[in-house]
């Protein structure tokens, strides 16, 4: 495992140690704590307006295969199963979001993989009808972010979908003043998350080298207020 893996690996399980669903989905207006039932009906919402989305781009997925790639809590593993996958992967590096996932979510479509390589290695190839990736890649070093759309898209199968978010810049006012901020402060004011961005140009070009067609690149709040932050539509072309 790489120096940066190990970091991101360490930090996550100490999150999920303490409290994995208010780690994976922070929402300053519930006094700091989720009930199972409401953190898992958020997965619900999210994949339903994702589904939407892709309907009104014309992208129909199968609904064989899903990966729920940081699956943290299983949130939108869940939210997948609902949907109407017949199989749902969840992949984390961290044990202890793996254990609340296994705790809360009571569906045999799902499974619950602990893979803290690089290589996204417990994922076949050409296997995945439609990979989904909220909330994570931003939480990690570049390098590894796009490591794991290249292997996001060799897992896809042909024809298959990959949709994922990732941020593009720090904005506003906030958000500049923090790019010159060092990295031992920004980590304490996030709580131990990390935050990195791509450029979106950068993003596509790294998607078509890893033979993947971009069908759309959506606004996105996910990231918060003070970074732009994009969700791509991908199809997987071999």
């Amino acid at each position: 495992m790489s120096n940066s893996m190990i970091g991101v690996a360490r930090r996550w399980t100490q999150l999920g140690d303490t409290d994995p669903m208010w780690a994976a989905l922070t929402d300053a207006g519930r006094g700091g704590r989720w009930d199972p039932a409401d953190f898992l009906r958020t997965g619900r919402r999210e994949i339903d307006a994702m589904l939407s989305l892709l309907d009104r781009r014309g992208l129909t997925p199968k609904m064989g295969t899903a990966l729920d790639f940081g699956c943290g809590p299983g949130r939108l593993s869940a939210g997948l199963a609902a949907a109407g996958f017949a199989r749902v992967i969840g992949v984390d590096v961290s044990p202890t979001m793996l254990a609340k996932a296994r705790e809360i979510v009571d569906d045999e479509r799902c499974e619950f993989v602990h893979d803290e390589g690089t290589e996204l290695a417990s994922v076949a190839d050409d296997s995945i009808d439609l990979v989904y990736c909220c909330r994570v890649l931003q939480h990690m070093p570049t390098e590894l972010s796009h490591g794991y759309i290249r292997h996001f898209l060799r897992a896809a199968a042909p024809g298959g979908l990959v949709v994922f978010q990732l941020p593009a810049e720090p904005i506003g006012l906030v958000g500049g003043a923090m790019k010159a901020l060092p990295a031992p402060v920004l980590d304490r004011l996030r709580a131990g998350m990390e935050m990195h961005g791509t450029p979106t140009a950068a993003v596509t070009r790294l998607i078509a080298e890893a033979g993947g067609v971009t069908v759309s690149v959506e606004e996105d709040r996910s990231a918060g207020p003070r970074w732009r932050s994009h969700l791509y539509v991908v199809r997987a072309e071999k």
